[in-house]
């Protein structure tokens, strides 16, 4: 059952990510300005990707906690 809603939460993650790398919301920052001598599409994309390296890890990595089965 827990391997479902991790596999779900995945899924939610992974579409998310895939909306924010295609094309309506790029083209909000394809603009021409730079950053710290970057484009800002570029940099866009790059934290994006990073975020998105991130957040699966972490999910991932991420141990269930169990509550002790003593004393209440």
């Amino acid at each position: 059952m827990r391997d479902r809603v991790k596999g779900r939460r995945l899924f939610f993650i992974s579409i998310l990510f895939l909306v924010l790398l295609n094309f309506p919301v790029l083209s909000i920052f394809n603009k021409g300005g730079v950053v710290a001598g970057v484009p800002v599409l570029y940099l866009y994309m790059m934290l994006v990707w990073l975020a998105c390296i991130v957040a699966i890890g972490l999910f991932v990595e991420r141990k269930q906690i169990r509550k002790p089965k003593g004393k209440v």
